[in-house]
């Protein structure tokens, strides 16, 4: 009797690939927040945004505009 994989080698393939791309998603954010809380306090409301957000072109957008901006209050108005 040949047992068979509880998963098969595409879905855990697919598995990986979600979990990598969350993985970076929440890489991307932390570093959102650290590069703006050089320019002060960022509400919690915008820290839940940021965390929250799962599309990696978005974040990357978001951390370019925080490498741009000079205060918090810019970021929050540019977003």
């Amino acid at each position: 009797m040949e047992l068979k994989p509880a998963f098969r080698r595409d879905t855990c393939c697919l598995f990986h690939a979600e979990a990598r791309e969350l993985g970076m998603a929440e890489a991307k954010a932390e570093c959102i927040l650290e590069t703006l809380s050089d320019y002060g306090r960022i509400p919690l409301g915008v820290q839940e945004k940021i965390l929250d957000q799962k599309n990696f072109f978005q974040l990357k957008r978001w951390f370019l505009l925080a490498r741009q901006v000079q205060t918090v209050e810019q970021f929050i108005n540019r977003m």
